[in-house]
């Protein structure tokens, strides 16, 4: 057995980690980046670590333009890997399943490919692209598994378990996601920068009695009380996993909530009004031409510099409400992860950790014949529950916590 890891930020670090820990099931292991020095020092930092549970297999690494489909099928036979993990960016997605498909090989990622920003491709059209490749997949005899993160990714699970376990009918779905943890920097960004900045400055959509409503990021806010990190406001964004939910669990309201403190929204309001997050070219006076938001990501903290002095927990979870046996329910699904454990774990900080520990899992129930169906799944389609019972083991616990039923105490900022 062999996997192909493509991608090496830092949640490509986690997977790689969290690949050696497991690689008596997962095989050898390559890991292949544009920065060949970047894979490099992921593998010293698992074997510093002593990460690697059989030293019998193979950990290298590559070099490889990940939008290069020519580049990436020759990489792909030279490997011959049974499953090809894609931890990059989005924007990255579909040159790499392009390839799979070519090369007739299993394909997993951790997010949509799009930025959620870029007119065409918000959310009521996320996945879109990515759907177009289930038949041909399926014809190929080959896996692809979409959105194996957290969020998208496990609080997907979280509601296909509550379909399956809690509930029998749903009328709310809430994502909510916060860190309560604490860097140490004025202003950082606990993932890639280009992806991130993207993310959040985009228009809001949300599924709402049977339509997608549009508001402008940082317009709708609640309160919300979470295990352990206590009382954050959160603000509705677009988000991968309210597509995916919307097409395969049935709600009257679907919606993805973050927590932003008064000190980054204000940092991220005045970088966005001087334009310094836009993705466009703009033509200095020299001539020099330049993407406002690839030099803030120069000038950026890289993320993974962060992770030896993070302190605090993150809380990520599904809030569901319904009905069960006739009577009203709400319960939040839901983890809690702490940087400093994610640190001493894979030193890497806890974000990076919760989106690369699904992937591994989702990749072992491949392995394992569990999750390995021939097509295209999202998250939500695969059965919950060998996937909850294998989550902890790779790291991550969760729980379920009952709720009074309540309509959430939306507030509409100007």
């Amino acid at each position: 057995m062999t996997i192909l890891q493509i991608g090496a930020g830092g949640v490509g670090w986690v997977i790689a980690h969290k690949a050696a820990q497991n690689n008596d099931i997962l095989g050898d292991i390559t890991i292949a980046s544009r920065t060949v020095s970047k894979s490099d020092a992921i593998i010293a930092s698992i074997k510093r670590h002593h990460n690697l549970k059989d030293s019998r297999r193979k950990l290298k690494s590559r070099t490889v333009d990940a939008y290069d489909i020519n580049a990436l099928i020759t990489l792909i036979q030279n490997v011959k890997p049974n499953l090809v993990i894609n931890a990059g960016p989005p924007r990255v997605n579909m040159s790499i399943m392009e390839a799979c498909y070519q090369a007739k090989v299993s394909y997993l990622d951790t997010s949509a490919a799009v930025d959620l920003y870029s007119e065409g491709q918000q959310v009521p059209q996320a996945y879109d692209w990515q759907w177009n490749y289930r038949k041909r997949f399926k014809e190929a005899g080959i896996t692809g598994i979409l959105g194996a993160g957290f969020d998208p990714g496990v609080v997907s699970v979280f509601a296909a378990y509550a379909v399956k376990h809690l509930f029998d009918e749903i009328d709310t779905i809430d994502v909510m996601d916060v860190n309560a943890g604490n860097h140490g920097k004025n202003f950082a960004t606990n993932f890639d920068p280009e992806t991130n900045m993207l993310e959040i400055q985009g228009d809001s959509f949300y599924w709402e009695n049977g339509k997608w409503e549009q508001v402008a990021c940082h317009t709708r806010m609640m309160e919300f009380e979470f295990p352990l990190v206590g009382s954050h406001k959160v603000y509705s964004m677009a988000h991968d996993e309210v597509r995916s939910m919307k097409e395969f669990i049935p709600a009257k309201r679907i919606e993805f909530w973050m927590g932003f403190s008064h000190s980054y929204l204000n940092y991220f309001n005045c970088m966005r009004d001087i334009g310094l997050l836009s993705p466009n070219a703009i033509t200095l006076q020299d001539g020099t031409v330049v993407e406002p938001l690839k030099v803030l990501k120069t000038l950026l903290p890289d993320p993974t510099s962060l992770a030896p002095d993070y302190t605090g927990k993150t809380c990520i979870g599904t809030w569901v409400q319904g009905k069960k046996n006739n009577k009203m329910r709400s319960v939040f699904i839901y983890n809690n992860a702490d940087h400093k454990v994610a640190y001493k774990d894979v030193e890497h900080q806890a974000i990076a950790y919760t989106t690369g520990i699904p992937a591994i899992t989702a990749a072992l129930l491949y392995f394992k014949g569990v999750w390995n169906g021939k097509g295209v799944f999202n998250m939500e389609q695969l059965d919950p529950d060998p996937f909850l019972e294998l989550l902890p083991l790779i790291g991550l616990d969760w729980s379920v916590k009952e709720l009074e039923p309540q309509s959430p105490i939306i507030n509409i900022l100007k």
